[in-house]
């Protein structure tokens, strides 16, 4: 089960990273932009799928690195159960998980944030950590 969890995650990890660094590229060669670097202009480009895909990825990947901080903070950054998909379950059982809404609740909120032309020009992630933040402080 885990060679397949691994397989699956490695497996995502490179279709995110080729979605990512083909989106615009028009065929040409083009220096890949890291994904954190994303902002409103490829946003506006991604169909729904492509924008669930990369929420879906965000999220994941805030929740690993969420349960990797706190396993850090406990000490047991070593210990693979402190920093596995259990962690991040029991975080969400818990309420804890500080990106808990699904992707498509996002990409409304996102959708909307780019609607101002004028703000394609924020990063994604900034966009997320903005969006989460208000909908957290209702």
């Amino acid at each position: 089960m885990r060679r397949v969890a691994a397989g699956l995650t490695g497996g995502l990890v490179c279709v995110l990273g080729a979605f990512a660094a083909g989106r615009g590229s028009g065929g040409r060669a083009m220096q890949p932009r890291h994904a954190a670097l994303l902002n409103g202009a490829d946003w506006a480009a991604y169909g729904s799928k492509e924008k669930d895909a990369y929420l879906s990825g965000f999220i994941a990947g805030a929740g690993a690195e969420q349960a990797r901080a706190l396993a850090a903070l406990a000490g047991d950054s070593l210990d693979s159960s402190a920093v596995s998909s259990s962690a991040i379950t029991r975080l969400r059982d818990e309420r804890q998980l500080r990106f808990s809404y699904a992707p498509s609740v996002y990409a409304a909120q996102i959708d909307d944030f780019y609607w101002w032309v004028d703000h394609r020009g924020i990063p994604i992630v900034d966009v997320m950590v903005a969006v989460n933040r208000q909908m957290r402080d209702r």
